[in-house]
């Protein structure tokens, strides 16, 4: 076994949220660690910890010219992956969207109701068991039908990226494009 000490070249913007914000406490802090050499990006903050490594391409694109141009919705999908809570009402409007008339409108409207004097499912798998228990064959690939979303918490860490985080990099590689033309 080999440890060894590894020099790193890291910067680190932090977020902290002040007391007169409108949505105080939502996040009330965020580091964001930017490994330039590895091209990883470590997010810890009090809505979770994240992290994620991009291949490096400094021939190409600095890392911070990197993410200085990601959208929020391509770096949800990297630190968080394929979003995971269960989304009841959108599960429910997916399969209106797929009704052809009134009789299939109809169907879904009894077993929805019939759901719902139960409980309303907080998971795919037991939404999928009851809406087939009041199914009878009608709807078929109920599977298909659930659909997930992103946590408040990962959506609120790439908010305080996006609106907060990504402007001050973009000043950030700016600067150094004006020091480049300077040399």
């Amino acid at each position: 076994m080999t440890v060894k000490e590894i020099p790193v070249n890291i910067r680190c913007l932090e977020y902290r949220q002040d007391k007169d914000d409108t949505d105080y406490g939502s996040c009330l802090y965020a580091r964001f660690y930017f490994n330039l050499d590895k091209y990883e990006l470590n997010i810890i903050s009090d809505v979770g910890n994240y992290a994620y490594q991009w291949v490096a391409t400094p021939k190409h694109e600095s890392f911070l010219k990197l993410m200085a141009r990601i959208t929020d919705g391509y770096l949800l999908g990297k630190l968080c992956g394929s979003p995971e809570e269960f989304d009841y009402e959108a599960t429910k409007a997916h399969f209106y969207d797929y009704a052809d008339d009134k009789d299939d409108i109809k169907h879904l409207d009894e077993i929805f109701e019939e759901i719902e004097c139960k409980y309303i499912p907080d998971n795919g798998e037991t939404f999928i068991e009851l809406f087939e228990q009041e199914n009878d064959g009608w709807w078929c690939d109920v599977w298909e039908y659930p659909i997930y979303k992103y946590t408040a918490w990962q959506e609120k860490i790439v908010s305080v990226f996006k609106e907060h985080i990504q402007p001050v990099i973009i000043k950030m590689v700016m600067a150094e494009s004006e020091e480049q033309k300077c040399k």
